[in-house]
């Protein structure tokens, strides 16, 4: 289970980590679409794949990735509303 968890950490960050980076480069871009697309696109199948692999058949290593996941989400959102808030 460990495996899955941190296994699910890591597609976190890859998945909220892509999507962070993908909003920070919208406004660069001279057409925004088709790096919204690539971006969404790619990391839902790396995340749904990595879930697929990771989970196997057994529910607990299912979920432990799951919760790996989730646990990245809420850290990036914290991290992310630190930076708003501080003064600059």
């Amino acid at each position: 289970m460990v495996i899955g968890f941190v296994g699910g950490m890591l597609l976190g960050l890859v998945f909220f980590g892509g999507l962070y980076w993908t909003v920070q480069k919208i406004g660069q871009v001279k057409y925004p679409g088709p790096l919204m697309l690539i971006s969404a696109v790619g990391r839902m199948v790396v995340l749904l794949l990595g879930i697929y692999f990771l989970g196997g058949n057994d529910m607990k290593q299912f979920l432990a990735v799951l919760a790996g996941v989730i646990l990245v989400k809420f850290l990036i959102i914290l991290s992310v509303r630190k930076k708003s808030r501080s003064p600059e």
